[in-house]
């Protein structure tokens, strides 16, 4: 319930109590949020994640659902969306300034319209552009994080901080201002001239996203490719695809992708994450990591 304290520093701010996720989540699973608000600005996102920090309730950030897993049942705690920050400016030709909760397809189009190019390897991936930031979404060897030029950041004490490219650690599927609470707000990034190979380059990548599943709710890749192997490779050497708990299924299009066949629980999803790293485990010795940021769950203890 939602405390006195925090119903008076919100005030004004529009909150939701027992919100449904799994409308939010592209996989469909989770249950309810005990505080659920989708701030209109930078100022609104600020007090409610200080409000929030200062009553010591759990703050989860969703952008757009499409890599994460809420467990289910109550969450206790504020799920803070960034959907209606929004808005992207050009500062220069080159460069522009973008909120995070901007679509990442939406962006991709907008850098080709410019005649802009080095966002091909965005190609076919959903989700927000903070959230993108958060994991270093990429393809081929990219990722999301070099065209960083400087990140705004919303702090657990209320500060907001400007960082540059040089401020931030990143690596494959890891951006380091995920590992504390913190809120993206707003990127600066800077593109290059379209070259004449980007057309070919952008229509390899949709290929490849092509021969990924369609047509059941899912949320990307579940496990980062561990170094040297593809993820997808070992979980379908070891015999994960058409593995399934509830109605949860590994997709037998591609093995790293899990689907929810209409009516799955988180429960359903998790087990089966489970299930399918410890086949690969049991048979490489090698540990999988989730790409899904999965709420509220303690896995991979061996």
């Amino acid at each position: 319930m939602l405390s006195n304290n925090l119903r008076s520093a919100l005030s004004g701010i529009i909150i939701k109590e027992n919100w449904p996720l799994s409308p939010l989540c592209t996989l469909g699973v989770g249950g309810e949020a005990e505080i659920f608000t989708a701030p209109d600005s930078i100022e609104q996102m600020k007090i409610v994640f200080s409000a929030a920090m200062n009553e010591n309730y759990p703050v989860y950030i969703l952008g757009g659902g499409s890599n994460v897993i809420f467990p289910d049942g109550l969450v206790h705690g504020v799920v803070i969306s960034t959907m209606n920050l929004n808005s992207i400016e050009w500062r220069t030709p080159f460069t522009a300034d973008v909120d995070a909760g901007f679509k990442l397809p939406l962006l991709l189009k907008e850098v080709r319209e410019h005649n802009l190019g080095g966002l091909e390897f965005a190609a076919g991936i959903p989700g927000t552009l903070g959230g993108a930031i958060a994991g270093n979404a990429g393809a081929g060897g990219h990722g999301v994080c070099e065209l960083i030029d400087n990140v705004i950041t919303i702090e657990s004490d209320g500060e907001i901080i400007n960082r540059n490219n040089s401020m931030i650690d990143y690596s494959y599927r890891h951006c380091g201002l995920a590992d504390e609470k913190r809120i993206i707000v707003s990127v600066r990034m800077t593109f290059r001239p379209s070259q004449h190979e980007d057309q070919k380059i952008f229509e390899n990548f949709m290929m490849m996203r092509a021969k990924q599943p369609h047509g059941h709710k899912n949320a990307g890749c579940t496990f980062k490719n561990p170094g040297g192997y593809s993820a997808g490779k070992l979980l379908d050497e070891c015999g994960c695809k058409n593995l399934s708990a509830g109605d949860a299924v590994v997709s037998d299009m591609h093995a790293n992708f899990i689907l929810n066949r209409g009516h799955a629980s988180s429960s359903d999803v998790i087990e089966l994450i489970e299930l399918c790293a410890q086949r690969v485990y049991n048979s490489t010795g090698i540990k999988l990591e989730p790409e899904i940021k999965i709420y509220g769950s303690c896995l991979f203890s061996q």
